[in-house]
């Protein structure tokens, strides 16, 4: 368990585990977006997940196993998302709708389990708030449709200039509330989540650490991303250029 980040039953202000995954920081580079040379989150379209399908996992020791027979970049953490409880239900009702297969999302989700925040590993840690929102399989960021400039400007929030994190759950729920009144945003449920992070390098097949991502497909912009279970992906590791 984090310590102040109680996993909850439904009950307004606690935070539920949607899941942990596995990814590998990305250099984000463009004109409306917050250039970031180490940008952390949970959205497929700007960094990469391991596998290269983009899974969820139940727990820590799942997320680390299914890593351990592929090239591991030096970069890639293990991280888990927490979502207040009052924002689930958009959350769940958007991956109901999309019909896609996400049964640990659901099973967190929907039950509301309270399911043990860092089980099977040790020393996580939270390392900033951002704002999500789900359609067709993917998870979307803020930061990559194009509401960061007027988010700033009309708010006066900021992204860390590390990882593009806001600072903490206020914030996010202020940009959520925000984003989803807007009318020239993605049309998705937008809700704020946490992420914990294990510093921890994550163990592939190479050892703890490799010298250089693999090279597996060509790199393709995040909008031709139309589906993490059949559209191409980015090499691993490789910078995101957003125009």
């Amino acid at each position: 368990m984090i310590e102040g980040l109680p996993a909850g039953d439904g009950v307004p202000g606690e935070m539920v585990l949607a899941g942990y995954f596995v990814a590998v920081t990305a250099s984000l580079n463009g004109s409306a977006v917050p250039r970031r040379a180490g940008l952390t989150t949970a959205s497929d379209c700007l960094v990469d997940r391991l596998p290269e399908d983009g899974y969820w996992f139940a727990g820590a020791p799942e997320a680390l196993a299914a890593c351990r027979s592929l090239p591991v970049p030096a970069g890639a953490r293990l991280y888990a998302l927490l979502v207040p409880s009052d924002h689930v239900d958009g959350f769940a009702a958007d991956v109901v709708a999309a019909g896609t297969d996400e049964p640990v999302l659901l099973a967190h989700l929907d039950r509301r389990a309270g399911l043990p925040v860092g089980e099977g590993a040790e020393d996580g840690r939270e390392i900033g708030w951002e704002v999500l929102g789900y359609d067709d399989g993917l998870l979307h960021s803020w930061l990559c449709n194009n509401p960061h400039e007027a988010g700033v400007r009309e708010l006066g929030v900021a992204t860390d200039p590390d990882r593009g994190l806001l600072p903490g759950g206020e914030a996010a729920a202020r940009v959520a509330a925000w984003a989803n009144a807007r009318r020239d945003t993605k049309p998705v449920t937008w809700f704020p989540a946490a992420l914990i992070e294990w510093d921890t390098p994550v163990e592939g097949r190479t050892g703890p650490v490799a010298s250089e991502a693999p090279v597996r497909r060509a790199a393709q912009p995040w909008w031709r991303r139309t589906s993490w279970r059949t559209g191409p992906s980015r090499a691993v590791g490789a910078p995101v250029e957003v125009r």
